[in-house]
């Protein structure tokens, strides 16, 4: 439109030109100035609103946005047209301050139309609390007349011709506007990008141990802290276009810079040990998630009791590392505290040295998957399966049925036999005439038809492994191997195993025998009566009760 008028009006001679230039430009300003608060309001597309109004807030106030911007600018227009026909300037003035009177009287009867609306939209915002619901409803009582006197006293200022009184306070209000403007579209902006980025509708009552819960918490956190420092910021903003000089407030070497220096450095901490700690938590869910899909319940169980005591330990580390950085921030000189909590420590690990060990011991070992509830372990000279374990002691069940109670602290060696493979050891000790070969094939079809039954077959996870003749001795021979087993079958395998070998043998009449041995005893020599001393005195007879003892049976020297 400016560029074919301004075409247009190249073709028009000077006075009248200039005439209708006024016009045009009077008639794109105000369709500038209604495009703009459109596009705020958006009363077509509800979508697209950056400012919200209730009901017909929108329409309302693009329909009288145009006739008070329609009346200003071809009011104007009008005056700069009247002083190129030479119009007196006091009756040009006149006319300007008559269109200025329409234009706030039009603000009036907008304020009256709008004082219920208004007043019931600040009454709702007072809330439950009862100071703030009694300020808010004398706020709704009286804010027309507040906002009247503000615009009669506009136009009294500025027709009285207060030195720059009339455009500081417009200065003002159109600025307070503009800050609260940009304010709200920032606002939409992030909080937008917020809800894209943890997903809109997240549930803040969630547990705070579910990442669900822990994305619906911190969303609830990161758009309340948000909005406050977005309040923040347009309040400092306020203050300064109002003429406070707070910017020089917060240069390098004065009292608001080393404040702003300090809330730095502490927001970094605050989110470094939030990071510190979300990744430790997500490390051990994602951990805990792959044994539960690994159908590994027992390691899963045993995280997840650890998992309170360990977001514990790094709960109070983060808290104590961040609580130390607020500290020295703010001017206290924490070196006395770190001696005093290194004394304290050094006090606690002299005094509980024990109970510290067992601690750690029972952490290491239970993280490095050691042993489980239900293994059969042997450990600090004690058998049995294990029933509990907890961070300081586990609780052994032995074969009699007693219960052994162990601290950490004793285990020094853990013999698990539980670890998926147990070996059943076979040692066969025949005569030397007995066909070793034969004997090895009798083994080895016992083993196939074992493994041939269930259930013996899926406890087994190979047949008979023949070593060969381990040794050879006068009158044995011993044959060996092994079958490897699961590690719940190795017993019933073995039992079953030599039930099976020792019928068998007896159908095939093959002899069992045992190792050789041989006794030999030596007498002591008989003392020679000539070589003995005369003047030697014999010794003394031994009493009855010695004498009736039967005599000491002499050890006897086995060999092989």
């Amino acid at each position: 439109f400016l560029l074919l008028a301004w075409l247009g009006l190249n073709f028009l001679r000077p006075e009248s030109r200039d005439v209708l230039w006024v016009a045009v430009m009077a008639y794109a300003g105000a369709r500038v100035t209604v495009a703009v608060v459109q596009a705020l309001v958006s009363p077509d597309f509800p979508s697209l609103r950056l400012i919200q109004l209730p009901g017909d807030g929108p329409g309302y106030t693009v329909r009288w946005v145009r006739r008070l911007v329609a009346v200003a600018a071809f009011g104007y227009a009008a005056s700069v047209i009247g002083g190129l026909y030479n119009m007196p300037d006091p009756a040009r003035q006149a006319f300007i301050k008559a269109v200025a009177l329409i234009d706030h009287i039009l603000l009036v009867v907008i304020v009256l139309q709008c004082r219920r609306a208004v007043a019931g939209a600040i009454y709702r915002a007072g809330g439950e609390m009862r100071w703030r619901a009694a300020v808010a409803a004398r706020l709704a009582g009286l804010w027309h007349v507040v906002a009247i006197f503000f615009i009669v006293g506009l136009w009294l200022v500025w027709a009285a011709q207060v030195r720059h009184g009339y455009a500081q306070m417009w200065r003002l209000f159109v600025v307070t506007a503009a800050i609260l403007i940009v304010a709200r579209l920032l606002a939409v902006v992030l909080l937008g990008l917020l809800d894209r980025l943890f997903g809109i509708g997240r549930d803040p009552s969630g547990s705070l141990h579910h990442p669900q819960g822990r994305a619906g918490f911190y969303y609830q956190l990161l758009r309340r802290s948000l909005t406050a420092l977005l309040w923040v910021a347009a309040l400092l903003a306020l203050v300064q276009a109002w003429g406070l000089r707070l910017w020089t407030w917060f240069h390098r070497n004065a009292l608001g810079g080393q404040l702003a220096s300090a809330a730095a450095t502490i927001l970094v901490a605050g989110l470094v040990c939030l990071l510190v700690w979300e990744a430790s938590n997500a490390a051990l869910d994602r951990n805990l998630g792959r044994l539960k899909q690994g159908a590994q319940a027992a390691r899963a169980a045993r995280l997840h009791t650890l998992m309170p005591i360990l977001r514990s330990i790094l709960l109070g580390l983060l808290a104590a590392i961040f609580a130390l950085t607020v500290l020295s921030e703010i001017g206290v000189n924490v070196a006395p505290l770190l001696a005093g909590a290194g004394i304290l420590g050094v006090a606690i690990g002299f005094g509980s040295q024990k109970l510290v060990q067992d601690f750690i011991t029972g952490i290491f070992l239970l993280l490095e998957n050691t042993m489980q509830v239900g293994d059969n372990v042997t450990l600090a000279g004690l058998s049995g399966t294990v029933e509990t374990l907890s961070i300081r002691t586990l609780r052994l069940r032995a074969g009699d049925g007693s219960v052994h109670t162990i601290p950490f602290s004793s285990v020094a060696t853990v013999t698990n036999s539980n670890r998926g493979i147990g070996n059943v050891p076979v040692s066969v000790t025949v005569p030397p005439e007995i066909d070793t070969d034969h004997v090895s094939d009798v083994l080895a079809g016992i083993a196939r038809e074992l493994r041939a039954e269930r259930p013996f077959g899926d406890m087994m996870r190979s047949d008979f492994q023949l070593w060969g003749v381990d040794r050879v001795e006068p009158g044995a021979v011993t044959v060996v191997g092994q079958i490897v087993c699961t590690d719940g079958g190795r017993w019933a395998v073995q039992r079953e195993f030599n039930r099976r070998m020792a019928k068998r043998f007896a159908e095939l009449d093959i002899r069992l025998t045992s190792p050789a041995q041989t006794v030999r005893t030596i007498a002591a020599p008989a003392p020679d009566a000539a070589n003995t001393p005369a003047t030697q005195n014999p010794a003394p007879e031994p009493p009855p009760a010695a004498q009736a003892a039967p005599p000491a049976p002499q050890k006897p020297e086995t060999r092989p």
